[in-house]
């Protein structure tokens, strides 16, 4: 099916690339600080607008958009791809956004245009001009301070949030997952999926797709030029269904995980452990296996507190010690954090400097591995 999608791709690739590249190279005056007014009307909400159909069910919401280009949005495919099991159609998701007691007409989603499993991104367009942000056309420097995020909470009209930064110590890694660690002022990072994270200046720099504690972890905007020029992931055709790309994204996932992609690999065992592929995860741990000798610190953490649970691998405190040492030395501040705290129920006198790097990069986390 691979070699089926590759050769249907280099027909539309020139076309659609040439569309797509129009609307990431428009610009809009750089800005001096970044707030709420600078990107209202750039910042979209994410909902289901299907009318309730049984009796207790509610609307769903799931997380944040953000205009590149005068059609076009970008979010987390996990945003988009959340609709599939309720048997909601793309069609009925919407678009809102709220300012200063201000709410927009609704958007509805023309269409998806790209996306990439592998890095958990979309492309979408939709079918009336809008306000947009600019993209950063340089990657951005680890131990980049300043950085912003925004994003919608779950519960709908309470309005857009700033994610502000509020620790140093923020990293990068470029290599391996294209990825940048944010801690923010708010404790729960459920609905901004999706959001943008904009550097002083105002440009984008990447894209949220998860969180952890409250850590904001973004994709770089290079995997998002990387999806516009098809060098990454799928360009849908115009044919086709939501559901029929989404094939082709899984498909394009399987194929970078056998040809020994860290990011790949971990986002495909994600998918095993989480149930979303048939076939369990029993046999599929050799991919965050992979992922992590290869460098990727979320699946060196990931397969650290397997370790400690003894779930999907033998228990074994030394390896999930060694794994998350691993994860510590990259800078990662929940690894430094859970480390630290291992250390501190064993008397070690590491334990001290590992909580404070993690406390002087603003992460705050609790769970049942502390």
């Amino acid at each position: 099916m691979v070699s089926a999608v590759n050769t249907r791709l280099s027909v539309l690739v020139p076309a659609v690339l040439f569309a797509v590249a129009l609307f990431l190279l428009g610009a809009v005056s750089p800005l001096s600080a970044v707030d709420l007014d600078h990107v209202r009307g750039g910042v979209w909400k994410v909902w289901n607008w299907t009318p309730v159909k049984k009796p207790g069910e509610t609307k769903w919401e799931v997380g944040t958009a953000f205009a590149i280009g005068p059609r076009y949005m970008a979010t987390a495919l996990h945003v988009l791809a959340s609709h599939r099991g309720r048997g909601t159609p793309i069609a009925d998701l919407i678009l809102k956004y709220w300012h200063r007691g201000y709410v927009s007409p609704p958007l509805r989603i023309r269409r998806v245009a790209a996306m990439s499993a592998v890095h958990d991104l979309a492309i979408f367009e939709i079918g009336s001009d809008n306000t947009y942000l600019r993209l950063a056309e340089q990657p951005v420097p680890s131990g980049s301070r300043g950085l912003t995020g925004f994003g919608y909470p779950e519960a709908a009209g309470k309005g857009l949030r700033v994610l502000r930064q509020i620790g140093n110590g923020i990293t990068v890694d470029h290599r391996v997952a294209s990825r940048i660690y944010v801690a923010v002022n708010m404790g729960e990072l459920g609905g901004a999926s999706g959001g943008p994270v904009l550097d002083s200046k105002g440009k984008v720099v990447g894209v949220q797709i998860q969180g952890d504690g409250n850590l904001s972890i973004a994709v770089t905007n290079q995997r998002l030029w990387d999806l516009a020029d098809g060098k990454l992931g799928i360009i849908c055709p115009k044919s086709a269904s939501f559901d029929g790309c989404y094939e082709m994204a899984m498909e394009d996932l399987k194929d970078r995980a056998r040809k020994k992609d860290p990011a790949a690999a971990l986002e495909l065992w994600q998918h095993y452990f989480d149930g979303d592929l048939e076939g369990g995860y029993a046999d599929k741990v050799h991919l965050l296996r992979e992922a992590a000798r290869q460098g990727h610190v979320l699946a060196q953490e990931d397969l650290a507190l397997h370790y400690v649970d003894g779930d999907v691998v033998e228990k074994d405190y030394r390896k999930a010690d060694l794994w998350m040492e691993r994860a510590a030395k990259q800078n990662y501040p929940p690894a430094m954090y859970r480390l630290g705290k291992w250390y501190q129920g064993d008397g070690d006198s590491r334990a001290g400097p590992l909580l404070r790097r993690a406390a002087t990069a603003g992460f705050r986390q609790k769970d049942q591995h502390e």
